[in-house]
């Protein structure tokens, strides 16, 4: 079924509601009887993530602006984003027949401008793709399906921030399944070979793009898939430029945009075209 008050295309489907409402914080009994509708809250946060318009610029028939980034905030602080996208994920790996937790990881990072909200703190340069703002690192699965995310400022080494996203992974699987990581060149070096060894007793690979004049480009194997998962970023406009003022908020926005090719995956809505 359609959203009941479907005008949006980010307006969840009854059945993606049902698959995430038991996140959605509840009310305290104290005080007022709340009477924000809270799946038109979380059709609010859907539709800022992928159209890009500042909070104050929500339309009308969203619940006040106010609320809706109170909630925003209020589920990143009590790590509710971070649970819908741990529970589908696990559930859309088993659906491709897959085990809930990966053995294979993916590693890239992505170099994207701030805007003048960002804290001056956060953003840094980064020489080599010339870019002053933050970055993004990135860690997927087989499947290009996000396993987890850090976003630092532009100028932090690859190496440093890979560490960083790994080891919210290894916290998150005490038991962790991982036996191999692939990166690119840029994660060359025994410092972090060695974290790879010592945390997860695995390998990382480091694998290289190939050009020849029969073929052309030709990616590496399996390390396209963390490009596409940045692909599937540029149709959330709100991560074209990272607007956030906090770096928390910037990875929120990334796992919100996961979440939601996530459900449309468990419960796909027809085509109306």
């Amino acid at each position: 079924m359609f959203a009941q008050c479907s005008g949006y295309d980010t307006d969840l489907s009854d059945s993606q509601w049902q698959k995430i409402r038991k996140f959605i914080p509840r009310d305290t009994h104290y005080g007022r009887t709340r009477g924000t509708d809270m799946r038109r809250v979380v059709d609010a946060i859907f539709y800022i993530s992928v159209n890009g318009c500042k909070w104050r610029n929500l339309p009308k028939d969203f619940p006040p602006w106010q609320t809706v980034y109170r909630y925003f905030v209020l589920m990143r602080k009590k790590n509710k984003w971070q649970k819908i996208h741990h529970t589908l994920y696990e559930e859309v790996r088993e659906e491709a027949g897959k085990d809930g937790q990966p053995s294979l990881l993916v590693m890239d990072s992505q170099s994207v401008k701030t805007g003048k909200n960002a804290a001056a703190v956060t953003r840094g340069f980064d020489g080599g793709k010339k870019v002053k703002g933050r970055k993004r690192h990135l860690v997927t699965d087989s499947l290009g399906l996000l396993v987890d995310i850090v976003v630092t400022p532009a100028n932090m080494h690859d190496t440093k921030g890979g560490m960083a996203v790994l080891k919210k992974i290894k916290n998150r699987w005490n038991n962790s399944k991982v036996k191999k990581i692939i990166a690119d060149k840029g994660y060359r070096g025994e410092l972090l070979r060695g974290f790879v060894q010592t945390y997860f007793n695995g390998d990382i690979e480091i694998g290289q793009n190939h050009t020849s004049p029969a073929k052309g480009f030709v990616p590496a194997e399996k390390r396209w898939v963390v490009e596409r998962g940045f692909a599937w970023l540029g149709d959330y406009w709100r991560l074209a430029v990272d607007r956030e003022r906090l770096l928390k908020n910037s990875a929120t926005f990334v796992r919100i945009a996961f979440i939601r090719l996530m459900l449309r995956r468990l419960c796909p809505i027809p085509s109306l075209w």
